[in-house]
């Protein structure tokens, strides 16, 4: 039992670090519930869902898309760093919120075991491969068609790699972070997605500043993350226009060192508070604990009786220090508290004669909503009834090829 309220407690703090800067982060704020009856506050967190499937659907039909998809069709070709481009592509059509982070290590991978990648290349459709026609140092250049069914080479995409001098911990050989990685994709000579990655670290390679962005079209993502040992913040925000799709944003502050981090025997080692801030569309959530030392001492502090009445103590503990609210963006107004509440869970197993034997009782912490009504509901069932059409639209969105 320790251990899983012990996995549980940190897994809220590394949530609330990993995940949040600004008013949109302010604890002390509070908010009226809706005065929308439950029903029509469903209506509405459906349709907010629907909005932003609609929006990132159109992502798909931009020229930067159709090129790339052109491009990882030649999986077949001879460049050493295709995989890395090709499962950018994939996840962008997957809608991974990691792509550029993954396409960096990738591309950090391939760039420090094979320095051939470098230069320029054009698509020979005759013999289906990439041709080197330059030789170049940390940029390489690719001409090829911008559709699956064009010959001819329209379509650019150029990569361009710095490395810091900070080594990376343990490589060897020796890698170094790198500080910047640029993509350019062009087709017909007009810019149609554009990504940038640029770093800097302290000497045991902990991140002090980081940014990545990425446009295709009206599409813009954008990643930061600063840390000054004492405070990390980390923002996520992906946009069409000027509307705000996804937004992600957080706060924590502690002691934000790799040696902190490795050594700590608990969140209350490394953090002191913090706080994330989740968005889509028309719909916010906002969580956080502002005295992490307190809720840990709290709750380290309740008598391990391994049942019941001591899972029951931990939940009062960390409903009492944990902030969390679902609200509306616009209208400022929430639809839900969110509390963790008591499972109790009991494995069971049948003798060959149909006696049932009763074993391992467990203690879960589930979350669940506290709505405008005072009524309380897990939330996988609050989501059961009254989402059919967002349901039916998610499943055609994450099927989509």
């Amino acid at each position: 039992m320790k251990k899983i309220i012990f996995l549980i407690a940190t897994a809220i703090i590394t949530l609330i670090a990993f995940n949040s800067c600004g008013d949109k982060l302010d604890l002390d704020k509070t908010l009226k519930f809706s005065t929308l009856t439950v029903e029509q506050q469903k209506q509405s967190i459906e349709q907010s869902g629907l909005d932003f499937v609609n929006k990132m659907n159109g992502m798909k039909d931009t020229k930067g898309m159709i090129a790339l998809q052109a491009f990882s069709a030649k999986t077949g070709s001879n460049l050493s760093f295709a995989p890395a481009v090709n499962q950018f592509q994939a996840n962008l059509v997957k809608r991974n919120v990691k792509s550029l982070e993954v396409f960096e290590k990738q591309m950090r991978v391939t760039a420090a075991t094979d320095d051939e990648i470098w230069g320029e290349w054009s698509w020979n459709s005759n013999i289906g491969e990439f041709e080197k026609t330059n030789e170049l140092t940390n940029k390489a250049i690719m001409h090829f068609p911008a559709t699956e069914t064009s010959t001819t080479n329209n379509a650019e995409l150029t990569i361009t790699f710095e490395d810091s001098n900070v080594k990376i911990p343990d490589s060897d050989p020796v890698q170094y972070m790198p500080s910047k990685i640029s993509v350019v994709l062009k087709v017909g000579g007009a810019i149609a997605m554009k990504a940038d990655f640029t770093a800097s670290y302290k000497a045991d390679a902990t991140p002090t500043k980081a940014k990545q962005t990425l446009e295709i079209d009206k599409y813009k993502w954008t990643a930061e993350l600063t840390n000054n040992s004492e405070e990390v913040s980390a923002k996520y925000e992906v946009m069409y226009g000027t509307e705000t799709l996804l937004k992600m944003e957080l706060v924590a502050a502690g002691t934000m060192t790799a040696d902190a981090f490795e050594n700590s025997d608990g969140p209350q080692d490394v953090f002191t508070s913090g706080a994330v801030y989740f968005q889509i569309m028309n719909l916010a959530c906002l969580g956080g604990i502002k005295d992490v030392i307190a809720f840990e001492n709290e709750r380290n502090g309740i008598e391990n009786t391994n049942d019941r009445s001591y899972a029951d103590k931990q939940v009062l503990v960390i409903n009492k220090h944990l902030i969390l609210y679902g609200y509306f963006v616009d209208k400022k107004q929430k639809f839900a508290d969110v509390e963790f509440y008591v499972v109790e869970k009991t494995d069971v197993d049948t003798n060959y004669d149909g006696v049932i034997n009763q074993y391992d009782v467990q203690y879960k912490f589930e979350l669940r909503f506290v709505l405008s009504d005072g009524s309380k509901v897990d939330i996988q069932t609050f989501f059961e009834s009254g989402f059919e059409d967002l349901l039916n639209k998610l499943t055609e969105y994450v099927s989509v090829k």
